[in-house]
C-alpha cells in the first residue's frame, strides 16, 4: 500500500501543476516624492498604469506637476498605505497598486482627478477614469496638456 502511495505522488504533484507566487504586499507609512512614486520603509513604489505630470510641468496656467505631487501626498496622509506589487520597473523601482487605510486606490483617484493619465503603454486598466476625468473637465483637463510622457521628452535635461 505504501509503495502505491509513493509511486502516486509524482502523479499528484504534475496533476496540481506549478503554485502561483502570492502577489508580494508592501504597506506601511508612505511619503510622495512625485504625482506617482512614493516610499514606502525606504523602497521606491512607482504607482501602476499611470503617469502623472512631472515636477515643474504646467498645464495652461495651472503648476499641474507641483499639485500632482501634493494631491498624493494627502492621498497618503497618514495612514497606512498597502501596495500590492504588480512588477519591477527599469529604474529598479516596485510598480503596484497602491491603496489608502480607507480603500482607495491612489492611481485610479490621481487619474480621476486629472493630476495623471492612463499609462496605455503598460495597462488599460485606468482608461475609463481617464475618459471621466476628461468629460468632466478634472484638473490638467480644464487646461490643455501635453502628456507627461511628451513632457519629459522635451524637457529632459541635456
Amino acid at each position: 500500500m505504501l509503495s502505491r502511495l509513493v509511486s502516486l505522488c509524482p502523479l499528484l504533484v504534475v496533476m496540481a501543476g506549478p503554485a502561483e507566487a502570492a502577489p508580494r504586499v508592501l504597506s506601511g507609512k508612505a511619503w510622495a516624492i512625485d504625482g506617482d512614486t512614493l516610499v514606502i520603509k525606504g523602497r521606491h513604489i512607482r504607482l501602476f498604469g499611470i503617469d502623472a505630470f512631472e515636477e515643474g510641468q504646467t498645464c495652461g496656467r495651472m503648476a499641474c506637476g507641483g499639485k500632482a505631487t501634493v494631491a498624493l501626498e494627502g492621498l497618503i496622509g497618514k495612514g497606512v498605505i498597502t501596495c500590492e506589487q504588480q512588477d519591477i520597473d527599469s529604474y529598479g523601482r516596485v510598480v503596484a497598486i497602491c491603496k489608502s487605510s480607507s480603500g482607495v486606490d491612489l492611481g485610479r483617484e490621481m487619474v480621476r482627478r486629472g493630476l495623471g493619465v492612463a499609462y496605455r503603454s503598460y495597462s488599460t486598466k485606468y482608461l475609463a477614469d481617464e475618459q471621466w476625468a476628461k468629460a468632466n473637465k478634472q484638473g490638467a483637463w480644464a487646461h490643455g496638456f501635453d502628456s507627461p510622457l511628451h513632457w519629459r521628452r522635451t524637457h529632459s535635461p541635456t
